[in-house]
């Protein structure tokens, strides 16, 4: 039996939260905790325990970076990478697809679900580093 991984999707718009939740597990990968209100997403998370945490950086901006420091601050949760979801990257026109703010990695909402999914999979199941490839040894006369 495969376990699957856990993402906490911290978001106030239920449209989107449903949308998020629906794409990422009908991939059969994850399993997708949604909380619309930051509080009660900061209860959630330790008992919860997730792999990934999705969150909208559209809310209050003190108040993402506010769920950011008390989870990180929780020891069972310091390690969670975090995912924000960013509309406003978008709408200034600074990226179209994502990159980081902060230290965080970011997509902006216009973002396609499969990229999105695309990136959650890559921060959940990075690519095994590939050992160089060592030059055969010279043969020695």
């Amino acid at each position: 039996m495969k376990l699957l991984k856990k993402i906490l999707l911290v978001d106030h718009e239920p449209r989107m939260t449903a949308l998020i939740r629906r794409a990422l597990e009908g991939t059969g990968k994850y399993l997708v905790k949604v909380e619309q209100d930051s509080r009660l997403a900061l209860h959630a998370a330790p008992w919860f325990l997730p792999d990934l945490v999705l969150l909208d950086a559209e809310q209050a901006e003190s108040e993402g970076e506010d769920v950011n420091r008390r989870l990180k601050s929780d020891p069972a949760l310091k390690d969670t990478p975090f995912l924000f979801l960013s509309g406003q990257a978008a709408s200034e026109k600074k990226v179209l697809t994502g990159g980081f703010i902060n230290g965080y990695r970011f997509l902006a909402t216009t973002v396609s679900l499969d990229d999105l999914i695309r990136c959650v999979d890559e921060m959940l199941d990075p690519a095994p580093a590939v050992p160089p490839v060592q030059a055969p040894a010279k043969a020695t006369r």
